[in-house]
């Protein structure tokens, strides 16, 4: 903790007095309201800096509230607030988007899946990216174990992580990726197939199998714009279905719900004259029980 409150006030020194250091950064607030507990109030704060040294040089940084692999949320009533250093690491990246990254990596190279690992998460390891001209090839190595944000730059290292995937286009509107896993002493194979018309809802159904339990995931979603006064509203349904011996892996995926059947949608816009400010409203239900989120998102860059 102490740690971290020291190396948020250099890094924001350094956006400050260097044109080649940005960052992204966002501040979310919202009421969470399950059926099964009190409702609660919740905060988020995400600072992103990027340092380019040269045109394919660049040093990166992820610094965020909670204490999990897969959140980053603090409850406001609990005493132990976390904020900590997430990611850490180097890129180098030519002109047609193939890249190598080292260090403490985003457990993604690009839009996050529903059955990806949490765009909030950490990778201990190192990611090569190769394009092509039909698609983008793309292995990871490294570590994952301790989950705790709180030792994602300094838990003992374990090789014991590893991906490969293989992501293409059939046409305009059609996509794919294919892929293999190993985390948790388990085996997965991984499909996604997305179709996204010009102008109209995309679609996508992906699936996930732990070969080693003999279990799998599935998850279908579709994603839509629509208008109202004025302003874009971005909804996004789906549902998914994890088996009762998915194991470990389940509850890191980005846009986990719950073991057995599980629906979710959620809405998500802006103001018309606060740009930087958004809101957002989730409606989540389970085999037993259901889940309400409503907050707003204050864009910080």
């Amino acid at each position: 903790m102490i740690r971290t409150l020291l190396t948020i006030p250099l890094l924001l020194c350094a956006v400050a007095s260097h044109a080649q250091l940005a960052h992204d950064s966002d501040l979310s607030v919202r009421l969470d309201d399950s059926s099964d507990r009190d409702i609660r109030g919740q905060y988020r704060l995400r600072i992103r800096p990027d340092y380019s040294f040269s045109d394919n040089w660049s040093m990166h940084a992820f610094i965020a509230t909670g204490d999990e692999f897969e959140s980053a949320y603090n409850t406001i009533d609990d005493s132990d607030d976390q904020i900590n250093v997430r990611r850490l690491f180097a890129r180098y990246q030519v002109a047609n988007g193939s890249k190598l990254e080292v260090g403490v990596i985003p457990p993604f190279k690009g839009r996050v899946s529903s059955t990806g690992l949490s765009k909030e998460g950490w990778i201990r390891g190192a990611r090569g990216v190769w394009m092509t001209r039909s698609g983008a090839v793309e292995l990871v190595i490294g570590s994952l174990d301790d989950l705790r944000s709180s030792e994602a730059l300094t838990a003992d290292f374990d090789l014991d992580y590893f991906e490969f995937e293989y992501s293409g286009r059939l046409n305009e509107e059609w996509s794919f990726e294919l892929g293999a896993e190993r985390m948790f002493d388990s085996r997965f194979l991984r499909t996604e197939i997305r179709y996204a018309p010009a102008g109209s809802a995309s679609i996508a159904g992906e699936l996930i199998h732990n070969t080693t339990e003999g279990s799998s995931k599935v998850v279908l979603s579709t994603l839509r714009e629509l208008s109202w006064s004025a302003q874009t509203i971005e909804w996004f349904t789906y549902y998914s279905y994890t088996g009762p011996d998915f194991g470990r892996r389940a509850d890191l995926a980005e846009d986990f719900l719950e073991f057995g059947h599980a629906l979710a949608t959620k809405l998500e816009g802006g103001f018309k004259r606060f740009d930087r400010l958004g809101w957002f409203a989730e409606l989540e239900v389970y085999e037993n029980r259901s889940r309400l989120k409503l907050g707003f998102e204050l864009d910080l860059r």
